[in-house]
């Protein structure tokens, strides 16, 4: 009997281990990195876009974008980008909006000048960046420990500025679980599928967004997401419905996006990037959760709890059986809900959300 006690005993402590790690490896997020339906980028430059997107725009997210919308080898640009980086952390209101910018990366920057420039100046307004064409995990431990190092010297909260890193490439596909696991600072994975696309050496007439190499990375993406608990962000749709095209032709670029954002949330994504007003409102309207799937998940897991306190595991719920994967599948519901405000404090602690 004490050869079975010390065998038993040896197990719970290795599993004890186990669990702790495989618990250890999901990121608990804030509530509001929970609502990224909708990530709206306007280039940095331009002040009067970079003045609109934060306070008017109907973006969960918006990123003052500092790679894509300066030419390589501007400096005059790039510094006037900065600044405006700068102003808008510091004097707009960005009311519910999360705060993010996208730096350079690794190849324009890689002594990271833009993260610290920007933080140095605004770090303590700035919820996060978004940084491009990630390969490794080991840039973005490189990326956390800057941040760390410029929280320490501003006595800034420690790990207070978020990590999204964008997955532009085959081989940053390959690695993106090593990514998603590289640090706790990540509220998200972004899928860039234009540069994926060129990465596979792929031409533009070439590209559709349900071309089954994009699912493939669409997959991996959204499975690396889902192994620490940050929500996926599909890629920009790039058809804009601009002044200088006909009617019909606008509307098709409207209907092109609803169509990628559809596929994406299918898919499993929680948001998708945007570029112009009419695409965010839509993003918000595709990606949000219906008021009836949160009614359904609110009765499912009540009834769902009932069962347990009565003793029972596996139940019959409105004549489907119901066990704890439904459970869980209610709760992704009711965690989101949450976020947005349609639970109050007291349901939330009701269901054992709180």
């Amino acid at each position: 009997m004490k050869d079975s006690d010390a065998i038993t005993h040896a197990a719970r402590d290795r599993n004890t281990r186990l669990l702790d790690r495989h618990r250890g490896a999901v990121i608990e997020l804030e509530p509001k990195y929970l609502l990224q339906m909708a990530h709206l980028t306007t280039p940095a430059t331009v002040w009067k876009y970079v003045e609109s997107a934060v306070t008017k725009s109907a973006a969960n997210l918006v990123m003052l974008d500092l790679e894509d919308s300066i030419p390589r080898d501007n400096p005059e640009l790039l510094d006037q980008g900065r600044a405006n980086v700068i102003r808008a952390f510091n004097e707009l209101d960005w009311g519910r909006r999360l705060r993010f910018f996208r730096p350079r990366g690794l190849e324009l920057d890689p002594a990271h000048t833009d993260i610290a420039v920007i933080v140095r100046a605004a770090g303590s307004k700035l919820d996060g960046l978004i940084y491009p064409k990630i390969e490794s995990a080991d840039e973005v431990r490189s990326i956390d420990e800057t941040l760390s190092g410029l929280e320490a010297d501003l006595d800034l909260p420690r790990g207070g500025i978020r990590i999204e890193p964008l997955i532009e490439s085959a081989s940053a596909e390959e690695a993106v679980f090593d990514i998603a696991r590289a640090s706790r600072r990540l509220v998200g994975l972004v899928f860039g599928s234009y540069d994926y696309w060129a990465s596979l050496g792929m031409g533009a007439t070439s590209y559709r967004a349900d071309h089954p190499l994009i699912a493939q990375a669409r997959g991996r993406i959204v499975k690396a997401a889902a192994a620490v608990g940050v929500p996926a962000i599909a890629e920009m749709t790039t058809n804009y419905p601009t002044r200088d095209k006909s009617d019909e032709e606008r509307r098709a670029a409207m209907e092109e996006f609803r169509s990628d954002a559809l596929l994406a949330r299918d898919f499993g994504f929680a948001g998708k990037w945007t570029g112009i007003p009419d695409q965010t409102a839509m993003a918000v309207e595709i990606f949000q959760t219906p008021d009836e799937e949160i009614e359904r998940a609110i009765h499912e897991a009540k009834q769902f709890l009932e069962a347990e306190a009565s003793g029972r595991g596996a139940t019959m719920i409105d004549g489907k059986m119901a066990d704890r994967a439904t459970d869980r599948l209610n709760r992704n519901v009711l965690k989101k809900a949450y976020a947005m405000g349609r639970l109050n404090d007291g349901l939330a602690k009701q269901l054992n959300l709180l």
